[in-house]
């Protein structure tokens, strides 16, 4: 019995996790939940998976089910209820599916736990890649990706990654607006960018995707989860969804996953690793497949993924920094509070008044995301920011 603390259970990814559970009750226990304030969905979650610990960070969110929750289970409210359940014991894998930065910490405390971690949060390598992946080998603790494309990546190389490669290859949908062109861009709504043609996720990863924001994000990630340079790694666009990353090798073979898209089989391999159970997804009719077709990344179209490859180069607090901005620019559109076009101008501006500094520890990414998340929303309360 594979017993998982479950941090994010209500979001899309959480969710996901626990349908996986539900699927092989035999094999997975839910010992630990922590989510932010869906408090009907919350309470559901934990009447039906009975874990020991549950906690909800919100605490108005909490005070309207406390009364209602079951005998034996511990439950929690406030701030500090993820580094809880990143640090509870009675688990074998602390599976971090909460969204953002906020992320990160949690991530620390269960390799200082020396649990294994399966990373749903993609930000959190991204603004921490060099401690997360440093400490992670000090204390022996495996990093297993849930993202689809590095999942398949991590499937590619045989669940090895010390296995040599001369390049990773990381599709792209294209997302809401890939067959938009760059004028038609300029007054698309967020309705418009949440209806991703492939993929059902959370708002934030879907206006990710819509910017191809989430793709440089994910070259960022693979950096540090296959220790290898910018230049072994390309994005590609592929609007069917059914390659989810290559890997190619030495001698100029490439391997490559296949599935519908989906996120059961990531989510899945993530418990399961090194094994494989069976799941939902239908097998793969390579007959129906009439065309696999892989474009070209149209950089003024998708400007976030140039601006996050170049806070990859610069290195240092960079990346973090362009993290920072993008989780509150994506917010403000969700918000309708700025266009879709300004995400980018408005995370170049903060990027230009950044210090690069050396990342040693993590209160400096912490000083970074709070003096980033400032700028961002000076900027978006000006009227007019032109010349910021």
């Amino acid at each position: 019995m594979i017993k998982i603390s479950l941090l994010g259970s209500t979001g899309s990814i959480g969710v996901q996790v626990l349908n996986v559970v539900r699927r092989h009750s035999d094999k997975f226990k839910v010992t630990a939940i922590a989510a932010g304030k869906n408090s009907r969905i919350f309470l559901s979650q934990i009447k039906e998976f009975m874990p020991t610990y549950a906690g909800l960070s919100d605490t108005k969110s909490a005070e309207e089910i406390e009364n209602e929750i079951p005998d034996g289970v511990i439950f929690e409210k406030g701030d500090n209820v993820l580094n809880t359940a990143s640090l509870f014991d009675d688990a074998d894998i602390i599976f971090v599916a909460v969204s953002g930065f906020v992320g990160i910490n949690a991530v620390i405390n269960a390799i200082n736990n020396k649990k294994r971690v399966a990373i749903a949060t993609k930000e959190v390598l991204v603004a921490g890649g060099s401690l997360v992946t440093k400490l992670a080998k000090e204390k022996n603790v495996d990093l297993i990706p849930v993202d689809s494309e590095h999942s398949a990546i991590f499937q590619a190389l045989d669940f090895d990654y010390n296995k040599p490669f001369k390049k990773l290859i990381i599709t792209a949908s294209g997302g809401s607006f890939r067959n938009y062109s760059y004028e038609m861009l300029k007054n698309v709504t967020v309705k418009d960018a949440l209806k991703h043609p492939n993929w059902n996720m959370g708002k934030k990863i879907t206006i990710d995707s819509a910017t191809l924001m989430n793709k440089g994000l994910e070259v960022i990630e693979a950096m540090w989860l296959y220790n290898c340079s910018l230049e072994k790694i390309e994005a590609v666009i592929h609007p069917e969804s059914v390659i989810h990353s290559m890997v190619e090798f030495e001698d100029s073979s490439v391997i490559a996953q296949i599935s519908y898209p989906t996120m059961e089989i990531p989510i899945q391999l993530a418990l399961t690793y090194p094994n494989r159970l069976n799941t939902s997804v239908p097998s793969f009719n390579f007959s129906l497949q009439k065309s696999m077709n892989f474009y070209e990344i149209d950089i003024k179209k998708y400007p976030c993924y140039k601006i996050a490859l170049e806070s990859a180069r610069i290195g240092g607090n960079m990346p973090c920094a362009m993290n920072a901005v993008n989780e509150v620019a994506v917010e403000m559109f969700l918000q309708e509070k700025i266009k879709f076009l300004d995400i980018p101008v408005i995370i170049e501006k903060v990027l230009d008044k950044i210090k690069l500094t050396e990342v040693k520890n993590l209160q400096d990414l912490i000083e970074t995301d709070l003096n980033a998340r400032r700028l961002a929303k000076e900027i978006v309360s000006m009227e007019n920011y032109a010349n910021y």
